[in-house]
């Protein structure tokens, strides 16, 4: 991603997270304004860090060149690819489990139904992706 694309997102994540914060505050005392407030500061801190990024990569070419570079390159792509992989199979088989206790333990069916089908429509949808990718490449 070019460094204008990451000053963009940088802004746009700044912005989103600076009126969740003022939202929380301007709820006050209910229930969710603590929730709303803090995924607001958290929001705002990633778009900190990426225009601090931006800016630091800005200011000297050769390191701007070098990640770049390391965006483009095949291994570290290969390496992404591998590691978002396994994290959706450890996501699926934690959300298998947790409807599994969710109904047999803690008899709550709804929440066991919710995740269960969640985790059906992911793995339907890798199965998607799989077989198009698989005709495309």
């Amino acid at each position: 991603m070019k460094l204008k694309e990451q000053k963009k997102f940088g802004i746009l994540w700044l912005s989103i997270g600076a009126a969740l914060f003022l939202a929380g505050l301007l709820l006050g005392e209910t229930g969710y304004s603590s929730y709303i407030s803090g995924f607001g500061g958290a929001l705002m801190g990633v778009g900190a860090a990426r225009l601090l990024r931006v800016r630091r990569l800005s200011r000297d070419p050769e390191k701007a060149a070098d990640y770049d570079a390391s965006l483009k390159d095949e291994r570290t792509a290969y390496v992404a690819n591998k590691a978002r992989s396994m994290t959706f199979f450890i996501c699926v088989y934690v959300q298998l489990a947790a409807a599994l206790l969710a109904i047999l333990v803690f008899n709550q069916p709804l929440v066991g139904q919710v995740l269960c089908g969640l985790t059906c429509l992911q793995s339907l949808l890798y199965t998607v992706f799989y077989w198009h990718y698989n005709n495309v490449y």
